[in-house]
């Protein structure tokens, strides 16, 4: 069994690190243990090419993300690491996810894998959308995401209190057992994708942002309920995500159907020119 640990910090020995090397030393010697700092790859911007769309086609920028999925396309199981950053994850998770754009026909390569979130935050109730964020990334590889945590904790080593250790190895347990695990969901959370920033409208329907599914508030007994349907494809399901792919196939080929009167449209704008450089 191998099991990969993608640390999205780059602070060394910063609480990232130390979580996903007590998970990975948690784990029996057996087990192959790789870890990839992701602020030390080259991960370039998504061009918003669309040329990775169809199922048998690669990513063309040649950078560091081919050698990040082939580790984890040869791992039995993903640790994924990040700190809190302004509400959010690290920005190498951000990066990596926007080209993840080119495995949405690519479930048969990743699904079936698990994986565990580890996030850490410095100020009490500013962790943010970063734990749905760092999700959000495992699922859009494909990955069965079976426990996550949130710690609060700021200063590097923080996090190397019994604890926070006890927890972290615990959560590296589920990546090795052949039991259904929980999922560590909070309160009123998507029973879908685990997401909790749910939209509420004055009806009482709640949409979830991160997988689309829907579901109305009731009020039974003097409690809160939230019942949520299933929808068709499910968002992070490969049928979800195959369903998008083909989408937005269709959504470039009208483009390229329909590119030469919108550059007509966009032509006019050309003559408005206001950019500034950087000196070099």
């Amino acid at each position: 069994m191998k099991v990969v640990g993608l640390v999205a910090s780059p602070r060394k020995l910063g609480n990232s690190e130390i979580l996903t090397k007590e998970m990975l030393a948690s784990l029996p010697d057996e087990v192959e243990k790789v870890m990839i700092r992701l602020t030390d790859l080259d991960i370039r911007q998504c061009n918003a090419c669309y040329a990775c769309l169809p199922e048998d086609k690669q990513c063309v920028i040649n950078d560091d993300f081919a050698f990040l999925l082939e580790h984890i396309r040869q791992a039995d199981a993903v640790i994924i690491a990040t700190p809190c950053y302004f509400l959010g994850t690290h920005t190498t998770l951000k990066l990596i996810g926007d080209r993840l754009i080119s495995l949405l026909q690519q479930a048969k390569e990743f699904a079936g894998k698990k994986c565990v979130v580890a996030v850490s935050y410095g100020i009490d109730g500013w962790e943010g959308y970063a734990r749905e964020a760092a999700v959000n990334t495992a699922r859009f590889f494909h990955l069965d995401v079976v426990g996550t945590m949130l710690v609060q904790a700021a200063s590097p080593g923080e996090v190397v209190k019994p604890e926070i250790l006890d927890q972290a190895c615990s959560l590296a347990a589920m990546l090795i057992s052949d039991g259904q695990q929980a999922t560590n969901l909070p309160v009123h959370a998507c029973p879908l994708c685990g997401n909790t920033l749910l939209q509420l409208a004055p009806s009482g329907k709640v949409i979830c942002r991160m997988c689309g599914a829907d579901g109305q508030i009731e009020v039974i007994a003097g409690e809160v309920k939230v019942h949520f349907a299933t929808p068709r494809h499910p968002r992070f399901s490969p049928a979800g995500m195959t369903e998008h792919g083909k989408l937005l196939e269709a959504v470039k080929d009208q483009y390229i159907a329909e590119r030469q009167e919108l550059n007509k449209l966009r032509k006019p704008y050309q003559q408005y020119n206001w950019w500034v450089e950087a000196k070099a």
